[in-house]
């Protein structure tokens, strides 16, 4: 169970419908439906009464939303003492939908705010991290979509795009830029972590894993090895490429479609002043984030 659920309930509650719940909540009605399902389930009872075009909250409804009253309330009453915990000594959560703008961006966001402690977490699912920003889980967060919300700001952060990892004996190893689609033959090997950068790749890597001399690997660790020890072409992107070092290798833009994309940083209006020092250093160095194709840090 968990505290988003109890939060649906309370605000279908509160609003008398659905549609209304809906809206406040900022999702569609039949997410709100599917997820009062989802908690009936757990909890083995129906908590309303279902009629033609209404539904109507029954006893076990009346006693769940006592329960969910209060668990919230506590919710809530945690997480006022961490803001102020988080407040006084300076500490600053990041939530990030990928490991590239996280492993790239927090040491130098640390490095160039001296005064705060910058703590970074990735997300698996970046669905949930509106609501994490609206819950103040994080004072800002990294993401690949705008988020839109009438409190949220949210300002271009990096860019971000596939690039070829080549040994250098290679014949493609001179060229400034390369479009896959022309060596379909060619023999690549790729690390799939499944995410949101991915998942926005959706085209371009549903034809890559297609080839014909493919090889996908799902451990880093294994993946490494390959590229230290092995001639195939593999990939890398552009915030990748900076923390990860492929040996005796050159990195090579990709011009295939489908293949870039922007990470967006989003915060709350309200909570603008404490990321002063974010903003400053993205403000700083948005040519290096957002323009150059090469990064000189």
């Amino acid at each position: 169970m968990e505290l988003n659920q109890l939060l649906q309930l309370k605000t279908i509650i509160e609003s008398k419908t659905m549609t209304a719940a809906a809206e406040r909540l900022h999702i569609s009605q039949p997410a709100l439906s599917s997820g009062l399902k989802k908690l009936e389930e757990e909890l083995g009872v129906q908590l309303f009464e279902r009629k033609k075009n209404n539904i109507s909250l029954n006893k076990a409804g009346e006693i769940a939303f006592t329960y969910a009253c209060a668990i919230l309330g506590q919710a809530e009453e945690m997480k006022n003492t961490f803001r102020q915990y988080a407040k006084e000594n300076n500490l600053i959560n990041l939530g990030f939908c990928d490991p590239g703008p996280m492993r790239f961006s927090a040491p130098l966001l640390q490095k160039s705010n001296h005064n705060l402690t910058i703590s970074s977490e990735l997300v698996d699912d970046d669905s949930r991290l509106l609501n994490d920003l609206l819950s103040r889980k994080y004072d800002a967060v990294i993401t690949l979509e705008k988020l839109n919300h009438p409190d949220v700001e949210s300002h271009p952060f990096a860019k971000e795009q596939l690039m070829l990892s080549v040994p250098l004996e290679d014949e493609l190893a001179h060229k400034t830029s390369i479009n896959l689609h022309e060596y379909p033959d060619r023999e690549f090997a790729v690390y799939r972590s499944y995410c949101a950068y991915e998942r926005k790749m959706k085209g371009f890597m549903n034809w890559l894993t297609e080839l014909p001399h493919i090889k996908i690997y799902t451990d880093y660790f294994i993946f490494r090895q390959m590229l230290e020890h092995s001639n195939v072409l593999s990939f890398t992107t552009r915030l990748v490429q900076v923390y990860r070092n492929d040996g005796e290798r050159v990195i090579i833009p990709l011009e295939d479609d489908g293949i870039s994309a922007t990470y967006w940083l989003s915060y709350t209006k309200d909570n603008k002043k404490r990321l002063k020092g974010i903003l400053s250093w993205v403000e700083e160095n948005s040519l290096m984030l957002l323009g150059a194709d090469n990064f000189n840090l």
